[in-house]
Formats: C-alpha cells, sequence, structure tokens
C-alpha cells in the first residue's frame, strides 16, 4: 500500500497535478465574464 502511494504521488505527478491546476487557474481568471463554459452542460 505504501509503494502505491508513493508511486500516485510520485515527483512527475505531483509537477503534472500542478501544472493542471496553474492551466485551470489560468482558464478561469483569463475569462472576462462569468465561466459561461461551465454553465453550457445545464
Amino acid at each position: 500500500m505504501r509503494r502505491l502511494i508513493a508511486a500516485v504521488f510520485s515527483r512527475e505527478n505531483r509537477i503534472a497535478f500542478a501544472l493542471c491546476l496553474l492551466i485551470i487557474a489560468l482558464l478561469i481568471v483569463t475569462t472576462d465574464s462569468a465561466p459561461t463554459w461551465i454553465y453550457q452542460g445545464f
């Protein structure tokens, strides 16, 4: 179990996760109005 957790939270995965969060944050910040693409499914 400990090896599985270590594999999931490896250095590469943490960097990829941080990069993904950064891109999502940039998307939300750069949209000037309310992000309508989030609510398109409703």
